[in-house]
């Protein structure tokens, strides 16, 4: 798959993410829009791949942002497991 194919889909996962629609579907149809021809594409190999990584691109960019929040509810997580019991903040 060219590179700029790979920029366009990651630019449509981050625009589209955050929408309440569905950021796969949005991924199918730019696919399709990118690989004119017979209507099908090869979704179960690189098709594939190239989503679970822009979706994986977007969890490390969430993680990366909320990293501070992250942190502060594992903590409270563990902290839940090894007091056994739950303090109000």
């Amino acid at each position: 798959m060219p590179l700029h194919h790979i920029i366009i889909l990651a630019i449509v996962q981050g625009i589209s993410e955050f929408l309440p629609v569905s950021s796969s579907g949005h991924l199918i149809l730019t696919h399709t829009l990118l690989h004119p021809g017979t209507g099908t594409i090869d979704f179960w190999g690189t098709s594939l791949t190239i989503d679970i990584a822009v979706h994986v691109g977007t969890l490390l960019a969430v993680l990366i942002y909320f990293r501070e929040d992250v942190l502060k509810i594992a903590r409270g997580g563990i902290d839940i497991l090894i007091t056994r019991r739950m303090d109000t903040y």
